[in-house]
Parts: C-alpha cells; sequence; structure tokens
C-alpha cells in the first residue's frame, strides 16, 4: 500500500470491480447524506469545516506522497516542471476539489451573502457535481500503475467521495439554492475552470488536453477528432448532461425553487433585465468561442507560452459577470430618472467594454437611445396634459360664453 515505486505490469480492472467501486461508492454517499447534521447553524459550520478540511488534508497528502515518489524514482533526485501534472494534477477535478474547499470554507465562516460566493456555489454543484461523478464512474482517477488498495488510489477513491457528499450537502442545508435562472453561473464557471486548466497545463509544458476535455473518452468510443475542434461535441453534450442532473435535483428539491421564485416575481425594468439576460448569453457564449480559436493557433502547445492567451475568456467571463451583477441591480429600479443618472452606469458601462467591447458600444448607444425615449415621453406626455387643460379652459369658457 504505501510502496512508492510503480509497479511492473499495469493493474487492470476487472469488470466486477468497474460495477462494484461506483455502486460501494454511491451508497457511502447516500449514508453520509443522511448522517450529516443539518439541524442548528452551529452544527452546520462544523459539518463544513471538518468536510473541508479532510479533503484539504486528502489533497496535501497526494501532493506530498507524490514528491516523495518522484524524487526517489528519478535519477537525479529531483522534481520537473512537467512533473506538476502528478503532483497537483492540471485537470478540471482538481480544480473542483479546490474550489469545494474554498467554497466550504468561506461558507463556514462567513456571515455575509457575497454575490461571487454565490456564484461559486453554482459553479460548484453545476459544474463540479458531474464532473466528479464522471471521475467516480469512470474510475478516471484510478492509477493503471498500481494496486487498487494503494494509497494514491484509496486516497482518490476517498476524496472523490467526500467531494460529492460536499456538494450535495451544501443542497441539502439550503447553502445552493438551486433555480434553473441561474445555471448561467455554472457556464461561466466552466469556461474559467477550462482557461485555468488550459493555461497552466501548457505554462507546465504538458499539454495533457485529455484530462481537461475528455478528449480520451471520445477515443474510447471510436470517434477521433482532432484537437481541438472536438471541443465543439464534448463541451456541449457536457453541459446537456449538467443542465440535466441540475435539473434533477431542482425537481427533488422542489420547495427550495418555489420559494425563489415567488420571490423573484417582482416587477423590473425591462431594459435592464434584457442587457442582463444577453450579457449572461455571451458571457457563456463568447469564452468557448475564443478557447476553440485560440487551441487552433496554439496547436502544438508543448514547450510554448503562448497558452498564456487563454488567459483572455477568463478575463473577459469575470467582467461580463460583474456586469451582470450590476445591471440586475439596475433591473430593480423602477425609476425612469435612472436613465439620467450618469453615476448609476458606470460601473456597468466600464465592466461590459472589458467583457466585451462591441456589446459594451451597443449597450452606451441603446443607453442613450433609451434616456432620448424617456424624454420624448415625457414631451409627449406634457404636451397631451396642456392639449387637455386647453380643452377644459376652452370648455369653460364657452360655458361662461353661453350663460
Amino acid at each position: 500500500m504505501f510502496n512508492l515505486q510503480p509497479l511492473n505490469t499495469p493493474m487492470k480492472l476487472d469488470i466486477l470491480t468497474k460495477i462494484l467501486l461506483p455502486i460501494c461508492s454511491i451508497a457511502i454517499i447516500v449514508a453520509l447524506f443522511f448522517a450529516l447534521c443539518a439541524k442548528s447553524d452551529k452544527s452546520k459550520k462544523i459539518t463544513k469545516i471538518c468536510l473541508a478540511s479532510v479533503l484539504l488534508f486528502l489533497f496535501v497528502f497526494k501532493a506530498i506522497f507524490w514528491i516523495i515518489r518522484l524524487i526517489t524514482i528519478s535519477t537525479d533526485n529531483s522534481i520537473k516542471l512537467s512533473d506538476l501534472s502528478n503532483i497537483i494534477g492540471f485537470n478540471m477535478i482538481t480544480y473542483v476539489i479546490i474550489l469545494a474547499i474554498v467554497v466550504l470554507f468561506i461558507s463556514a465562516f462567513s456571515k455575509r451573502k457575497l454575490k461571487f460566493l454565490e456564484f461559486l456555489k453554482q459553479t460548484l454543484f453545476g459544474v463540479g457535481l458531474p464532473i466528479a461523478i464522471y471521475n467516480l464512474i469512470m474510475s478516471k482517477m484510478i492509477y493503471s500503475q498500481d494496486s487498487l488498495f494503494h494509497i494514491v488510489n484509496i486516497d482518490n477513491i476517498i476524496m472523490l467521495i467526500i467531494l460529492i457528499t460536499s456538494i450535495i450537502y451544501l443542497v441539502k442545508i439550503d447553502d445552493i439554492k438551486l433555480s434553473i435562472s441561474k445555471f448561467w453561473y455554472a457556464i461561466a464557471g466552466y469556461i474559467c475552470l477550462t482557461s485555468i486548466a488550459m493555461t497552466l497545463s501548457i505554462v507546465s509544458f504538458n499539454g495533457n488536453y485529455s484530462e481537461i476535455t475528455y478528449a480520451s473518452t471520445l477515443y474510447k468510443i471510436g470517434i477521433k477528432i482532432s484537437f481541438p475542434w472536438h471541443l465543439l461535441i464534448t463541451i456541449p453534450i457536457f453541459l446537456i448532461i449538467s443542465f440535466g442532473i441540475y435539473y434533477l435535483f431542482t425537481l427533488i428539491f422542489k420547495n427550495h425553487t418555489e420559494k425563489d421564485s415567488k420571490n423573484n416575481e417582482e416587477n423590473k425594468n425591462d431594459f435592464f433585465e434584457i442587457y442582463s439576460f444577453s450579457t449572461k448569453s455571451i458571457c457563456c457564449m463568447q469564452g468557448f468561442l475564443i478557447l476553440i480559436l485560440l487551441s487552433a493557433i496554439v496547436r502544438n502547445p508543448l514547450g510554448t507560452w503562448l497558452g498564456i492567451l487563454c488567459l483572455i475568456p477568463l478575463i473577459m467571463t469575470i467582467f461580463c459577470i460583474l456586469a451582470t451583477f450590476e445591471l440586475d441591480k439596475l433591473s430593480q429600479i423602477k425609476d425612469e430618472n435612472i436613465f439620467e443618472q450618469k453615476e448609476k452606469h458606470t460601473k456597468s458601462i466600464t465592466y461590459l467594454m472589458l467583457g466585451n467591447f462591441i456589446f459594451g458600444l451597443s449597450y452606451i448607444r441603446q443607453l442613450k437611445n433609451e434616456k432620448l425615449a424617456v424624454i420624448e415621453r415625457r414631451e409627449r406626455a406634457e404636451r397631451k396634459r396642456l392639449r387637455a387643460l386647453k380643452k377644459q379652459e376652452q370648455k369653460l369658457t364657452d360655458e361662461e360664453n353661453n350663460k
């Protein structure tokens, strides 16, 4: 179990093991789901800290173990930059685990309602849960060079079980409020995670895109499409599966969704509501487009720093998210005077221009048109009032003359 050297012959998981491992893991997750306390705020806090601490310990333990192993088996007793892919793991599940640790710790200690924390929570559930389930069922984190009961594999299996349990637990205690209208958070979060994963993978000279984009799954079923064009298939399929899982949980926890929908049934400013929706759509679409274009340009990522360009969609997406938050605030204000208050639009315009320059220009132009339309509507209403007043005066004058 604690042998640092890999075995000479690769381990082969038999069919029975592949079936029993997910079934036993799911059974443990269900048992933990009902066992974890969710009564008082104090018990919730302690549970979150415990889950986060266990995840952090397992993650750090695995990293330390790989460092010792790589130093032991290397000829010069040193670690190369490319070894970071084994030590840390530049794949999506690694970032989901780190995200879960951050969310659990922040939500345990923070009493304020942070919008960015809400974004992280929705990303964790909408994207993190499907990725964790995929890695568990497909045994993606099992190292075939070692025994199934090797400490590395045991560590990964326990980490996946705790990760899935933590995500579902946050839904159980109503810390993650499920709403279909918030699923765009998960899509935007997926863009950010993918950008970070691709960038670090290229910078580390590893270039292991298959773990990031699930290209290996396509190869297994006989579909061979060269990188990056398989992204056009894997990304939509993954998001459809993610949405299905998300929607299934909204039906299971239907009461929360109904409460949210009732609370959101408020009058909103249509102009800002439409632009908020448009920004969400652009935020989710443009990141993938840029990722695919950049991937096509940087066809051979090994040894090149051009991969740092993958951070562009990450930055643009973050600014689009900030713009959406501002537009949602403005949509709550049902006062036409808001179009004349320039200070109210400073943040939203700045974020839109940085997130998507063309859309930012469109927003500024339409904002000006809306302001002129409001002024024109007021002028028409004033003219109408004056005409009505003039008619009333004329009527009174005619009545006096008739007398």
